[in-house]
């Protein structure tokens, strides 16, 4: 038995509604060890679970959170002690937002412990986004690629694989953020707060349109961003953030972006030659193997310098509240972790 700290999601609504509570964490299962966290990642499925809008998210009480940093501290049965002390960063099932946690061995990557923040901000965001682009959409060098949020944890990812890759850039974000993302190489940048971006990617590309998009948007912005795919385009969808402007869950703003969001028609699909797809990292339940495949070519890409997660900024635990209104005052560029210790 392990005596820990969590926040918790007392009940759905504003970030106030997470508190720091004593916890209790039973001793790790086969196949399971328990990780003292060093540093937690804050994802928007956290955001929309708070607000009663991530669908396979606990009922209230229950302590977010899907991936951890920190030390090994004990093992479960059929575990090599020799892996206490060991610094890892993985996956978790929620019990994210802990002192401590329990995670199966096999969501877990080793690292050098001097890497551990830098490589805290990496699983969720460069999976999701690599995921996506490679194995999903296969998208190849040369190809345009629109990555809406670029400013964002996915769309930072994205865009150092894209840089990887040999990929021609668009990317949408608030106005402020465009003099720092030029700084990482993309020329093509569009401010959705004050420009169409339908228009604007056409524009660029000369009336073509590009060949790979990754929507975190969802709602009515979502055939807009199918509108703007060339032939043979692909469009991933894997965030519905227009339903969360800002803190509170206004019904009267998502049910206009929930009916709104297109049903696409095959017979539209085939006639047009585009693909439309979903993604959703938590829900893959039969190809870890391609989790842990790409995780391990990610680490590597990260200890060869090749991508670079970028810290906005930590928050000690205990100010969790604070961290969620400051990604949903879309403040953030780059990735918010959270820090028992800090």
């Amino acid at each position: 038995m392990t005596q820990c700290q969590s926040i918790f999601v007392t009940k759905h609504g504003v970030p106030t509604v997470l508190k720091l509570n004593d916890d209790t964490l039973q001793d790790p299962k086969d196949g399971e060890v328990c990780v003292k966290i060093k540093y937690s990642g804050i994802n928007f499925a956290d955001i929309m679970g708070r607000m009663g809008l991530y669908p396979t998210a606990p009922k209230p009480p229950y302590v977010p959170g899907f991936e951890i940093a920190g030390i090994v501290e004990k093992v479960g049965e059929n575990i090599s002690t020799d892996n206490i002390g060991k610094a890892v960063v993985g996956l978790s099932r929620f019990h994210g937002y802990s002192t401590h946690a329990n995670v199966p061995l096999d969501q877990l990557f080793f690292v050098d412990i001097k890497m551990l923040k830098k490589a805290a901000a990496l699983p969720v965001n460069y999976l999701t986004a690599y995921l996506m682009m490679v194995h999903q959409a296969a998208i190849r060098e040369g190809e345009w690629f629109l990555i809406h949020g670029i400013g964002g944890g996915v769309g930072i990812a994205a865009l150092q694989i894209a840089k990887n890759l040999n990929l021609k850039i668009i990317g949408t974000s608030s106005g402020w953020k465009h003099d720092r993302i030029r700084e990482m190489g993309v020329e093509h940048l569009i401010d959705y707060r004050t420009e169409n971006f339908k228009d604007r990617v056409l524009d660029i590309t000369e009336g073509r349109g590009v060949d790979v998009i990754i929507d975190s948007l969802g709602g009515t912005a979502l055939l807009d961003s199918y509108n703007c795919l060339a032939e043979f385009g692909r469009l991933i969808s894997y965030g519905f953030s227009k339903a969360a402007p800002g803190t509170k869950k206004n019904i009267f703003k998502i049910l206009p972006e929930y009916f709104g969001m297109p049903k696409f028609n095959p017979m539209n699909l085939m006639a047009n030659n585009k693909g439309v797809f979903g993604f959703h990292l938590g829900l893959i339940r039969k190809r870890q193997d391609l989790v842990k495949k790409y995780g391990s070519l990610l680490f590597n890409w990260l200890d060869e310098g090749l991508i670079s997660p970028e810290i906005d900024s930590v928050f000690p635990l205990s100010k969790a509240d604070e961290a969620h209104q400051y990604i949903s005052d879309r403040k953030n560029f780059g990735k918010v972790l959270l820090a028992p210790e800090e």
